[in-house]
């Protein structure tokens, strides 16, 4: 698809850059995508998750609506706010509220070239603004690694390797996580994805937590898409369903 002038309207760092390709998102995905907001546009990603443990007494939880609003700053570099997300927990005594607004960039490195794979980093600090029972009441630092390697047109693999701080239990302790997925074009408005992430560990006080889900990705528009996951968790004391789904749309 040929870029359009027609699109292009006044940015803070000169004219806004036209869509020459398809809307990509950061969700369903635990991996982040390696590509970022054209400059001068703006992309906001909004979704809902259930989750259920089965547990004495069981954990159920619901979240939405996970909105991340994702701004182009340069060709290879974008802002991100994630916007606090409302949370419903019942394990038989509920509990709700905002967890903490977070506020972080993306930038592209270099392009997959020959063996060598597409490469990003995305940091990312959450800011203590939620309510008690899910605010760390810390800043707490995330830098992750994006790799993306195209086997095809059609097929490619992909994945994260993360760094963070986050604090747990008025602790704060270093947690790595990771993720690798195959993802492949079903049809020209779909594709699919399945994907194994991990925490390690999951909590200051719990071990590793493994998960591998699945997920669809829809194209309405080439500025509007759908998507739905579901997946579980393979340890003891992970979400033993977790499931969602979520819309995608930038301008």
């Amino acid at each position: 698809m040929g870029e359009n002038p027609i699109n292009e309207r006044p940015w803070l760092f000169g004219r806004a850059a036209p869509f020459s390709e398809p809307i990509a998102t950061d969700r369903p995905s635990f991996s982040l995508s390696p590509g970022t907001v054209p400059r001068g546009r703006i992309q906001f990603e909004a979704g809902y998750t259930f989750s259920f443990e089965d547990a004495h007494p069981d954990v159920q939880t619901h979240t939405f609506p996970e909105t991340l609003v994702r701004v182009g700053l340069t060709e290879m570099m974008e802002l991100r706010l994630e916007w606090p997300t409302l949370t419903f927990m019942e394990n038989g005594k509920d509990a709700n509220g905002l967890r903490d607004l977070a506020l972080g960039f993306k930038v592209q490195i270099f392009q997959q070239q020959g063996l060598r794979p597409r490469l990003s980093f995305a940091g990312r600090l959450s800011i203590p603004t939620g309510d008690k029972d899910f605010s760390s009441d810390r800043l707490d630092p995330e830098l992750r690694t994006i790799l993306t390697y195209a086997l095809n047109e059609r097929v490619g693999l992909f994945g994260n390797v993360n760094i963070g701080g986050p604090t747990s239990q008025g602790k704060r302790f270093v947690q790595v996580s990771s993720s690798l997925g195959l993802s492949a074009t079903i049809r020209d408005q779909l594709t699919g994805f399945v994907e194994y992430f991990g925490l390690y560990p999951r909590d200051v006080a719990s071990g590793s937590g493994h998960f591998l889900q699945t997920g669809v990705l829809y194209l309405l528009s080439d500025n509007l898409q759908l998507d739905a996951r579901i997946g579980a968790g393979l340890t003891h004391g992970t979400d033993d369903v977790l499931t969602g789904a979520g819309l995608s749309w930038r301008f």
